[in-house]
């Protein structure tokens, strides 16, 4: 079996470490595999490095947590 394998990476200010998890992800044995990263809005070059990779690599998806909202606060 060839199953896709979904990788989740939250991510929050950790453009020091984020190069070499997506390093070490994309260095795997097994290449039927797509690569999640959530951005909870960093405020360093954690966007910046994640481009690199996704602008090299399909399996790379990035996307922004959405920001919070008053009407979506769970009381």
């Amino acid at each position: 079996s060839n199953s896709l394998v979904s990788i989740i990476i939250p991510t929050y200010n950790r453009a020091h470490l984020i190069g070499e998890t997506l390093e070490s992800v994309k260095a795997q044995t097994y290449s039927n595999w797509e690569c999640i990263i959530i951005d909870d809005h960093s405020s360093d070059d954690t966007e910046t490095i994640i481009s690199h990779y996704t602008k090299s690599d399909l399996r790379f998806k990035y996307h922004k947590r959405p920001k919070k909202s008053a009407k979506n606060h769970i009381i």
